[in-house]
């Protein structure tokens, strides 16, 4: 089948005058979401095809293994990304119930410390871990650590040399935090309560799926009168850039 240069003008004049149904619109959505799952799964296999040749090639001895890790640095970036877009993609269609339960806080932020230890020594950032032991809270543990590597995969770009993660319990709310010693956040990015922040920024190329992705999932999180929220500050170290999710 095949359309003469009329049929194709008088379909693209139509389509100015009807656009998409909304059944269509959910159509695209859904086709979309099912992309974005694949290629996701796509990643997570390439990934695990980098931490093979890797350890084929003699770990750390591996005369590739600075590129390895960056590639490896660079899917884990993708693949964040690519699940932030399923995650709101499920919750604005209510597919996704949260998890909450009891967590030690400081076993999670030792997950989230161990998973980026080793290719954030390839750039020569050290990070630390700042939390009381005992401190407990109620959330959504999958989310929560996956806001957090998250963010730590972003202070990877722009830290000097420093990354501290912690928690804190202050003003009926827990306070998980990731802060770097880097240049701190734009202007544009800071806020106190960063989800209430710009979009997408076609200077800086931000998208502000970052954003958007750790609001929502706060504002998922509710106690009675409180519900979470995160700022952004340059109260880091030394000046640099800190990231805080409040849970109540």
């Amino acid at each position: 089948m095949s359309l003469n240069a009329n049929q194709f003008e008088t379909d693209k004049a139509g389509s100015a005058d009807h656009p998409p149904s909304p059944q269509q619109q959910h159509d695209f959505t859904s086709i979309l979401a099912n992309s974005v799952h694949d290629m996701k799964n796509s990643v997570n296999m390439l990934l695990g095809a980098l931490d093979d040749i890797s350890g084929r090639c003699g770990g750390s001895s591996c005369p590739s293994h600075e590129l390895l890790s960056q590639l490896r640095y660079e899917g884990k970036r993708l693949n964040s990304n690519l699940v932030q877009m399923l995650m709101l993609y499920r919750v604005n269609n209510s597919q996704y119930t949260l998890n909450i339960e009891e967590n030690d806080v400081y076993g999670v932020l030792e997950e989230c410390y161990l998973e980026n230890e080793g290719i954030l020594s390839l750039k020569g950032i050290t990070i630390e871990l700042a939390c009381p032991d005992g401190l407990m809270g109620f959330f959504d543990r999958e989310l929560v650590t996956g806001i957090i590597n998250s963010v730590i995969n972003n202070a990877y770009k722009y830290a000097k040399d420093k990354i501290r993660i912690g928690a804190t319990r202050q003003n009926g709310y827990l306070s998980l935090f990731v802060e770097e010693n880097g240049a701190g956040y734009p202007d544009f990015m800071l806020s106190g309560d960063a989800g209430a922040g710009p979009g997408v920024n076609f200077t800086t190329g931000s998208t502000g799926l970052g954003l958007l992705f750790t609001s929502t999932i706060a504002r998922m999180h509710s106690h009675h009168d409180k519900t979470g929220y995160i700022t952004t500050t340059n109260e880091g170290i030394d000046g640099g850039g800190r990231f805080t999710l409040h849970l109540p």
